[in-house]
């Protein structure tokens, strides 16, 4: 199973490449795994149950920090992080979420 984010800076119209993301799995209720990483150059992170210990359905928490990434733009964010809590119903499927984020707004999508 596959969760990748896809993150555009609404400000600039280009791919936020360093965002940092964390995605924290939560199956049956109980936290069980943690990644961290940055987005590349096209503004992507792709989070694999096989790169955690994580497997299973449940629902997994993403974090953004818009406050770091506009913060590295010179720009004062209005809020620090954007947390998407995305529903998994199988360990097969791959999950695309993508998000546009400016300093003050930002929208979501999801694609299975």
């Amino acid at each position: 199973m596959n969760i990748t984010v896809s993150i555009i800076d609404a400000v600039s119209g280009h791919p936020a490449e360093g965002v940092e993301v964390s995605v924290v799995g939560q199956p049956a209720g109980e936290l069980t795994g943690h990644l961290n990483g940055l987005t590349d150059p096209a503004g992507n992170f792709t989070y694999s149950s096989g790169a955690a210990q994580v497997s299973w359905s449940g629902q997994y928490i993403l974090e953004l920090n818009v406050d770091a990434y506009f913060a590295s733009q010179g720009m004062m964010a209005g809020y620090k992080s954007v947390t998407i809590v995305v529903r998994v119903d199988s360990t097969r499927s791959n999950y695309r979420i993508g998000t546009f984020i400016t300093p003050f707004a930002h929208a979501t999508w999801s694609v299975r």
